[in-house]
């Protein structure tokens, strides 16, 4: 694992359960970079053993990144979609951001919007 990127995610971001699971660094099985296009944004994402991701917003500058989203693990394409609509339900989040959190195509997060 690239270390500059683990160095982004630490214990502390493990320390409150987050759902009914508490987790450490050992569960990350997946760590990279994720890049809104439009905007240039980045984030970093953990995914863990279970499927579950944690995102943070790569700020530039010596600002510390903080934990902002809890991706919860999941199996089905309608659980996706609930997903989806949770996080569109914060009025910061662009479907573009949500796609590159979710690693998924944003016209995906348009089709679940529309219906």
């Amino acid at each position: 694992m690239d270390k500059g990127l683990l160095s982004i995610f630490s214990e502390t971001d493990f320390r409150k359960p987050i759902g009914d699971t508490v987790y450490s660094l050992a569960d990350i099985v997946s760590l990279g970079y994720v890049m809104n296009k439009s905007t240039g944004e980045r984030y970093a994402r953990a995914v863990l053993g279970d499927g579950t991701a944690l995102i943070k917003t790569v700020p530039s500058g010596n600002v510390k990144p903080e934990l902002e989203y809890v991706i919860p693990a999941y199996k089905s394409t309608s659980r996706r979609n609930e997903i989806i609509r949770e996080l569109a339900e914060d009025p910061d989040l662009t479907q573009e951001m949500i796609a590159c959190m979710m690693d998924i195509s944003q016209s995906t997060v348009s089709n679940v919007m529309r219906r």
